[in-house]
């Protein structure tokens, strides 16, 4: 993941820190910032390698089975790069793909023959998702300073109206240190 990480540096101008909590339990809460920040740089460098590798194999993001598996690992991957300062104004996760083209093409040319597919996906979709993403996180934030319990109404109405899976307003909460009631 080194080249990944030093990539996301360069781009976000943060610096990766090889950090970890005291344990999975731990309060996301009460995390450091140099803690959020060196598990989203490891989350973000996972996921584009999942999301690069299924595109240059010719999984499409969807809304059904693995497409929809492939369209929430990159959901989580952009929210993370909220961590690091990526604000939705333009899209980061192409920009990865040429360094895991350096560091893969040698034993999957797939990814440099598809790269521009690949980019144009990846940017798409990541365009698309950060207007989800600020909508929905208006009214995330709005319904989560009333109570330090989520409501499921309000879980739903992000999922349906705003296109939030429930695993995405479940990591906000933890973030946040609220119960999300399901």
């Amino acid at each position: 993941f080194q080249p990944i990480f030093r990539t996301l540096e360069k781009l976000s101008g943060k610096t990766y820190k090889d950090i970890y909590p005291e344990s999975a339990e731990s309060d996301k809460s009460k995390l450091s910032t140099e803690m959020k920040e060196a598990i989203a740089f490891r989350v973000i460098a996972d996921h584009i390698r999942t999301l690069s590798f299924s595109l240059a194999d010719g999984i499409l993001l969807g809304n059904t089975g693995r497409n929809y598996v492939l369209r929430r690992i990159l959901r989580r991957a952009v929210k993370y790069g909220r961590t690091l300062g990526f604000n939705g104004n333009e899209p980061f996760l192409p920009k990865l793909v040429d360094t895991l083209i350096t560091e893969f093409a040698a034993v999957f040319p797939e990814i440099n023959k598809r790269a521009e597919a690949v980019k144009d996906t990846l940017a798409n979709e990541e365009e698309s998702f950060n207007k989800t993403l600020d909508r929905g996180m208006q009214l995330f934030e709005s319904d989560a300073s009333k109570s330090n319990v989520f409501p499921p109404e309000d879980a739903f109405k992000l999922y349906d109206t705003f296109g939030f899976p429930l695993d995405l307003t479940a990591l906000l909460c933890r973030e946040r240190g609220i119960t999300l009631d399901e």
